[in-house]
């Protein structure tokens, strides 16, 4: 029997022995939660803290330069008529009293500002809207090369070691954007930030998966997606509580320094730790979790766990890790999927951040309109938890696209004065393709092996980033054609949806753990197996 077969086999065993749902699982799942809570503060915090302040231009004739009145009882007749020239142009005054202005146009090089809670206002960003937008996008760049690093020190020295230092690193760096003293300053603290703690939820959705059997994968996406929702809506509301955004920052990001005590409390993956052939660190957290859980393993599994086996050297270990990956680039299989995997990625973080940030443009109170856009989640994430394992993952990611596909377009057609249906359509689509980036994490982690897994993951999701990348720039594109990002948006999901019909189904299959194993889903029956139902722990309620 090879290796990864021992190990599948071995692990599966364990979770039906330990159990899912006790103290030890119970404990593993509220401190990955906070991880991932903390995560959704951060994510997009650019929506806020780059966000667009009504300003306009200084009219040296009719006013001092240290004037603090916004709107003088002249400034109507000095702007021009068009929305995007008066925020950077005014009308010449034809007399020192400012009661008569011209119709030639100049061109403002002082700017006096509504509000200063944003940095727009900080580093005097008025009439540069690449630059405010540019925030966003280098965010997003910073993911990409984070799921490149802690993708690898995942895979590489545990799912424990990337998720503490994406959790902590970020709230070290993110305190440093407050100090911030110069627009550029602020650029490569925000890029710097987002490598470091990107990666938190991959790593907390990665190690919460393996600590859990096939028939609990969907749960483990709707816990972890609730607590994004939360997280999400706490963003929102500490962001309207604390409206300076240096503010924000100092009360926000610090806290996540004390993820530094999970070098303590946190296991690592048990599955991770058999897989690298380091049983005695698996066996010690095991014999842990049987202690908390109150429950005894069976002598042949004890058997199977203590048995001595030869010991990899770790020049041999390098030697398999390449010789791995030169088996996933000859697999014509792993490679399609991995192909297939990236443009449902893209698609997800381009339409999702897309609307997220869109959200702030809507009629009414910008923070009102980002909880309802994030609160709408709950709806993906129920409606997934009930589906996923009844009609499948890829009916319901299919269907997921198509809907969003078709909502974001249909925006484009929907007549000025029906603003309710623009809203209506686009939360259907942000439900939509919320149900389907929920999804997509289970989906993609069940099509690779448990050797390569996270790093496979990391690379979809690393490729993926540039849609979040190019998302940021739609409201700048939205300036000079209104309808275009909901097409773009609509167009992506679409294609994303036809893709879904090239692979194969994993409902009702156990997480591969070699690349043979991955290869062969959807090419014969591989189902776990069949729980057992005198067992006691079929009898314990789930918490979620």
């Amino acid at each position: 029997m090879a290796a990864g077969e021992r190990v599948s086999q071995l692990t599966e065993r364990l979770v039906e022995q330990l159990g899912q749902h006790r103290v030890f699982h119970l404990r593993c799942y509220a401190l990955v939660a906070l991880t991932t809570f903390a995560a959704a503060l951060y994510n997009t915090n650019y929506v806020f803290l780059a966000a667009d302040v009504p300003y306009r231009c200084v009219i040296p004739e009719c006013e001092a330069a240290n004037s603090t009145e916004y709107s003088p009882a002249w400034l109507q007749q000095a702007l021009p008529e068009d929305p995007v020239e008066r925020r950077c142009s005014a009308r010449v005054p034809r007399g020192p009293d400012c009661g008569d202005f011209s119709s030639e146009l100049r061109r403002c090089d002082t700017w006096m500002y509504g509000s200063r809670d944003t940095i727009v206002a900080e580093f005097n960003l008025a009439c540069q809207e690449w630059k405010r937008t540019l925030v966003g996008t280098v965010h997003n760049m910073g993911m990409l090369v984070s799921v490149i690093l802690l993708g690898y020190v995942s895979d590489r020295w545990g799912r424990k070691v990337a998720l503490v230092l994406s959790s902590t690193l970020v709230g070290v760096i993110g305190t440093m954007k407050a100090f911030s003293v110069s627009y550029e300053m602020y650029i490569i603290v925000e890029f710097l930030e987002t490598v470091a703690g990107a990666s938190g939820f991959p790593a907390a959705y990665i190690i919460t998966i393996e600590l859990l059997g096939q028939d609990k994968r969907v749960l483990t996406t709707a816990f972890l997606g609730i607590m994004l929702v939360l997280g999400g809506i706490s963003f929102a509301l500490l962001a309207k509580t604390f409206h300076y955004w240096r503010t924000f920052i100092l009360v926000v990001y610090p806290p996540s320094v004390l993820f530094i005590s999970y070098i303590y409390f946190l296991p690592e993956s048990i599955r991770w730790l058999l897989s690298k052939g380091r049983k005695a660190e698996a066996v010690k957290i095991i014999m842990k979790a049987a202690k908390m859980n109150k429950v005894t393993l069976s002598e042949d599994l004890m058997r199977q766990l203590t048995e001595e086996e030869k010991v990899k050297t770790e020049e041999q270990q390098k030697t398999e890790q390449k010789s791995l990956w030169l088996q996933i680039l000859k697999s014509p299989v792993i490679m399609s999927r991995l192909a297939i995997c990236s443009w449902w990625w893209i698609t997800c973080t381009f339409v999702f951040y897309g609307l997220a940030i869109n959200s702030v443009s809507l009629a009414g109170d910008k923070y009102t309109n980002y909880i309802l856009v994030v609160s709408v989640e709950v709806i993906a994430v129920v409606t997934n938890a009930l589906v996923l394992d009844r009609i499948g993952r890829k009916r319901t990611l299919f269907i997921a696209y198509l809907v969003c596909g078709l909502s974001c377009i249909a925006i484009a057609f929907v007549p000025a004065d029906l603003p309710w249906l623009v809203t209506v359509l686009y939360l259907l689509g942000k439900i939509a393709i919320t149900q389907a980036f929920n999804g997509i994490y289970m989906y993609t982690s069940e099509l690779f092996p448990t050797h390569a897994r996270h790093s496979l993951l990391g690379f979809c999701s690393m490729v993926g980033r540039i849609g979040s990348i190019v998302a940021p720039q739609m409201p700048l594109l939205a300036i000079y054609v209104e309808w275009l990002p909901s097409v773009l948006f609509g167009s992506a999901a679409l294609l994303a949806a036809s893709l879904m019909l090239t692979t194969p189904e994993t409902l009702n299959v156990r997480l591969p753990d070699t690349i043979q194993e991955a290869e062969e889903i959807g090419l014969k029956p591989r189902a776990a197996p069949p729980p057992k139902t005198c067992d006691t722990d079929t009898h314990v309620t789930s918490k979620f």
